[in-house]
């Protein structure tokens, strides 16, 4: 073995020690699966939940992981649920995020007040009590057998903005990169094909990308992922950053 690879060797066994590598391992136990949900209902899920979580002002760890408890939940069960128990299932899983991360949780009165959008008008005058929401909650901790310390996207864009040296007057960096993991978030397809961690990887080279105005690749980048991954992936969020839909997350980082 040359001493290139054995050191490259050591590398990874010091990576795997890491908080970045014990996040891997556990990702591997906690990927979202394809469920019976239409890519369009997911959608309109996610921009509620984006608009409710934007209205209450929580932090972007607490929306991450409020989208993943849907999607494992949903991906468990073997039942279709209609939009009004998708609508419920969702201000249940928003409120088990914050409890896991936030100061305060929202009651049935502040889900109420948040105004739909013309993307979420299926919901439209469809209530729950506070109840019928600690219910759902309980349904949700059992289904998922209370498995709610999973790293997100979120997690992993943390750990590779310590790996790359972004620090905390690289507010404008860290938006666009969050943007893009919600972009991706946003995206079924990228949420089911590919894990948190190199979704992150993809966000934070599309977000160099546009911030350096050259090619967005960063050795720190290099995670157990190929640079034409991580690179590919980047491409196809910087497409969906183009399309500009009628969405909540596009509408969230455009006043930033």
């Amino acid at each position: 073995m040359t001493q290139k690879k054995l050191q490259h060797r050591v590398e990874e066994e010091e990576e795997d020690n890491s908080a970045y590598g014990f996040y891997k391992r556990l990702e591997r136990q906690s990927r979202v699966m394809k469920s019976n949900l239409t890519d369009n209902v997911r959608a309109i899920l996610v921009d509620w939940l984006t608009e409710v979580h934007a209205s209450l002002g929580y932090g972007p760890e607490t929306l991450f992981l409020a989208v993943n408890v849907v999607d494992r939940f949903v991906s468990l069960s073997l039942e279709v649920l209609s939009m009004a128990e998708l609508k419920l299932l969702s201000m249940a899983a928003l409120v088990i995020a914050c409890k896991y991360g936030e100061e305060w949780f929202p009651a049935a009165i502040e889900f109420n007040k948040i105004p739909e959008t013309y993307f979420t008008r299926s919901f439209h005058g469809i209530s729950y009590s506070q109840d019928e929401i600690n219910s759902m909650e309980i349904k949700i901790l059992k289904k998922l057998d209370w498995k709610l310390m999973v790293p997100t996207i979120h997690t992993f864009l943390l750990e590779l903005f310590s790996s790359c040296g972004v620090g905390e007057t690289d507010g404008e960096f860290k938006n666009l990169a969050f943007c893009f993991g919600e972009i991706a978030m946003n995206d079924y397809d990228m949420i089911v094909r590919y894990s948190a961690s190199s979704i992150a990887a993809s966000a934070v080279c599309a977000a160099q990308c546009c911030m350096c105005k050259r090619h967005g690749w960063n050795r720190a980048l290099e995670t157990g992922y190929s640079k034409r991954q991580v690179v590919s992936r980047a491409g196809r969020l910087l497409r969906l950053l183009k399309m500009k839909p009628d969405r909540k997350v596009f509408k969230k980082y455009s006043n930033l």
